[in-house]
């Protein structure tokens, strides 16, 4: 319930919700009266950008709004324990003492992969910001994503079947649990 409801709120919340349309006041054209009002037969209207024509307004179109519901901190943060714990659980947490790459060549990060049994989509987790060779070796393969630490979330945990991380990036994500969360 908690892990559905962290990956509702991260969905939700990054719906880019600008859709729009034009009310009667924002679209184009005159508010002239088109005809009289009695004596022609005709139906009686009072603009040509009304909703009914073509080229006219939408009544009750789409707004650009956020998506966002709300979510406690103290819920997200358990929600990432919880991903967490289940990758560690099923043994699929893999913990090295750095993500270094000898070159930028994507074959290196082919192997190292290959080498894993059972796995189809791995998420590499480091400390500080990427290193180039990394982030180079990795970004032809679709089947490995690289993030920092700050980034790790509920989505990609659950997105991703194994997860490799460096021990700064652990550190780094116990520092983050620890720190109080301000009210």
């Amino acid at each position: 319930d908690i892990i559905h409801r962290v990956v509702l709120w991260q969905l939700a919340k990054r719906q880019q919700g600008t859709h729009s349309t034009k009310t009667i006041s924002e679209v184009s054209g005159t508010g002239r009266k088109p005809w009289q009002q009695k004596g022609l037969g005709q139906a009686r209207h009072g603009t040509l950008r009304g909703p009914q024509f073509r080229g006219g307004s939408t009544m009750h179109g789409p707004k650009p709004r956020s998506h966002a519901i709300k979510l406690n901190k103290k819920v997200r943060r358990l929600g990432l324990k919880i991903a967490l714990s289940a990758r560690a659980a099923e043994g699929k947490l893999h913990v090295f003492e750095d993500l270094e790459v000898p070159t930028h060549k994507t074959k290196n990060i082919v192997n190292y992969v290959n080498q894993m049994e059972n796995t189809k989509k791995v998420l590499l987790v480091d400390g500080g910001p990427i290193n180039d060779n990394l982030k180079l070796a990795t970004q032809n393969l679709h089947y490995v994503n690289v993030l920092p630490s700050i980034g790790l979330n509920v989505y990609s945990i659950l997105l991703h079947d194994t997860l490799v991380m460096s021990r700064d990036a652990v550190d780094r994500i116990v520092e983050r649990m620890r720190t109080p969360i301000n009210r």
